[in-house]
C-alpha cells in the first residue's frame, strides 16, 4: 500500500469519528447559575420547609411514654392550647409578659432612637461620644450585656444598692429584689430591653437620615424651619420606610424574646415568655407537641396582625426616591 492510500484511510476513519461535544457559553453560564443556586435552594427546603412542614405535623401528634413514639391525636393539641390560653393564668401571664416587648419596642425604643439618631446626625457636642456609647451595646454579646445589667444591680455588690444604701440611707430590707420579685423582676427585663436595643434601631436609622440629600436639609435651614419642623417635616417622612422595617421589628419581638428573661432571670416563671416556654420545653424533654401547637396558634393570630400594621403604616407616607 503506498503512502497515498495510507493517508486516505487516515482522513477516512477521522470522518467517521465521532465530533467532539463541549458546551458553548451560554450552557455553561446557565449550568454555573444552577449549581449557585442549588446551595440557598437545598438550604432554604430543609431548614425552612422541612422544619416547618415537620412541625405543623407534630401539632396533630401527641407522644407516649409507653411506647416511645408520637401517635395522632388530630386537633386535641389545639383545644388544649386554645384552652390554657382562655383559662390558665400562668398561660396568660406568659402572653402578657411577651406582648409587653411590642409596645416597650415600637412605641419607646423606637421613638428615643429616632431622637437620638436626629440629633447625632445634627452632629450635637460630644456627638461621637454619645455614637460610641449607644453602638456599645449593639457590639458587645448579650451574655456580657446581662452579666454586666446584672452586676449594677446585684443585691450585695451593685452599685446600684450601695448608692441607695449610702446616699440614700434607704434600709437593706426595703430594697426591692431587682430579680427575683414579680413584676419588678419583669420591669428590670424591659429597662434591660430598652438599653440594650437603642443601638442596633439607631445604626438602622442613622444610615437612612445620612441617605437623605444636603440640599433639601439646607434648603429647610434658608427657610428658617425649625429642628423639630426639620424632624416631623423633611427627616420622618423620607426615612419612613426604614421607621416602618424597624416598628415591624418590634413588633415580631412578641415572637422571638428569649435570652433576656433566660439570662436576666433563670427559672423564674413569673418572666416566661412564648419562646422561653419553648426553649425549656425543648431542653427539659417537655411536650413539644403542645408547645408546637402553642407556636403555630399564636402564629396565625399574630401574622394577620402584623401585616395589617404594615399596611396601615406603608399608607401613612407615600415612598420617596432620592
Amino acid at each position: 500500500m503506498n503512502p497515498m492510500q495510507n493517508l486516505q484511510q487516515i482522513n477516512l476513519s477521522e470522518k467517521k469519528a465521532k465530533p467532539r461535544r463541549t458546551l458553548n457559553r451560554h450552557a455553561k453560564k446557565r449550568i454555573f447559575i444552577i449549581v449557585m443556586l442549588a446551595y440557598p435552594l437545598l438550604q432554604f427546603i430543609l431548614f425552612w420547609g422541612y422544619v416547618n412542614f415537620d412541625t405543623i405535623l407534630l401539632t396533630f401528634k401527641s407522644f407516649s411514654w409507653t411506647t416511645g413514639n408520637y401517635t395522632f391525636v388530630g386537633f386535641q393539641n389545639y383545644r388544649s392550647v386554645i384552652n390554657d390560653i382562655l383559662n390558665n393564668e400562668s398561660t396568660k401571664r406568659m402572653l402578657f409578659n411577651s406582648l409587653l416587648y411590642m409596645p416597650i419596642n415600637s412605641f419607646v425604643i423606637l421613638p428615643l432612637s429616632l431622637i437620638f439618631s436626629y440629633f447625632l446626625y445634627k452632629k450635637i457636642p460630644l456627638s461621637g461620644f454619645f455614637r460610641v456609647v449607644y453602638f456599645l451595646p449593639s457590639i458587645l454579646p448579650i451574655v456580657v450585656l446581662t452579666m454586666t445589667f446584672g452586676f449594677i444591680f446585684d443585691s450585695n455588690l451593685g452599685p446600684v444598692n450601695s448608692i441607695l444604701k449610702s446616699v440614700f440611707a434607704i434600709p437593706t430590707a426595703d430594697i426591692p429584689s431587682w430579680f427575683g420579685s414579680y413584676p419588678t423582676s419583669q420591669i428590670m427585663i424591659l429597662v434591660y430591653c430598652v438599653w440594650a436595643g437603642l443601638g442596633f434601631n439607631i445604626l438602622l436609622l442613622s444610615g437612612a437620615i445620612a441617605r437623605i440629600p444636603t440640599e433639601l436639609i439646607e434648603y429647610g435651614e434658608l427657610e428658617g424651619i425649625t429642628l423639630f419642623q426639620e424632624l416631623k417635616n423633611v427627616v420622618i417622612p423620607l426615612i419612613w420606610p426604614t421607621i416602618t422595617t424597624t416598628f415591624l421589628l418590634g413588633c415580631t419581638a412578641v415572637f422571638t424574646v428569649l435570652l433576656q428573661p433566660l439570662l436576666l432571670t433563670p427559672d423564674n416563671p413569673y418572666t416566661n415568655t412564648i419562646a422561653l416556654s419553648i426553649y425549656n420545653s425543648v431542653i427539659r424533654n417537655g411536650n413539644m407537641a403542645y408547645f408546637a401547637t402553642f407556636g403555630i396558634v399564636v402564629s396565625l393570630i399574630g401574622t394577620p396582625i402584623i401585616m395589617g400594621i404594615r399596611r396601615a403604616m406603608s399608607k401613612a407616607y407615600q415612598d420617596v426616591d432620592y
